[in-house]
């Protein structure tokens, strides 16, 4: 199996999982979600996920001339995380969401350069879609909350948003299971 196929198809499992809730009990994640968008708990976590996943980035991408930013790095993140958790608290948990997003739409983009078949171009551009919709997050959280409104204002709607994620997350999987 190649690095595009596992990437694809944990991508696509992630994504199921994520959205199976929304499908099994709408009212109970409907809840939960609209909580989200100001929820400090989920911010700090995610928010400390993307601090310590770029953190690890930036260390290893520190090699030859660069070496002398590593210790930089290590006292640097976590300084820039307790910075980010006190002075940026407002949406933090959506803007970690986007900080994460945008740190697994660099893993499937580079896990598409390794390969050469041309169905690769469907996960990059679901990458580069995921790159605009967390640049998205990160500069409009309010209208990220809105729109979260939006879509879980009933539980038609919830169950139908779940679906379409559930059959990206679908069609995520078959193509690393058959086509990668």
């Amino acid at each position: 199996m190649t690095r595009l196929a596992i990437t694809s198809t944990l991508l696509g499992a992630a994504i199921i999982a994520g959205r199976l809730p929304g499908l099994v009990a709408t009212a109970k994640f409907r809840e939960q979600v609209q909580k989200f968008p100001r929820s400090v708990l989920w911010g700090r976590v995610l928010m400390g996920i993307a601090a310590l996943w770029a953190g690890i980035a930036m260390f290893n991408a520190a090699t030859d001339d660069w070496g002398w930013a590593r210790p930089i790095v290590v006292i640097g993140v976590p300084i820039a995380y307790w910075l980010v958790i006190q002075f940026a608290d407002q949406f933090l948990a959506i803007r970690g969401a986007a900080a994460i997003v945008l740190l697994v739409a660099k893993v499937v983009v580079d896990a598409a350069d390794l390969s050469e078949l041309p169905f690769r171009l469907v996960v990059t551009v679901f990458a580069y879609l995921w790159v605009c919709v967390a640049m998205w997050m990160a500069v409009a959280p309010h209208q990220v909350r809105d729109w979260i409104g939006f879509i879980t204002a009933n539980n038609k709607r919830c169950r139908l948003a779940c679906s379409v994620a559930a059959a990206v997350g679908v069609l995520l999987i078959g193509m690393g299971l058959f086509v990668y």
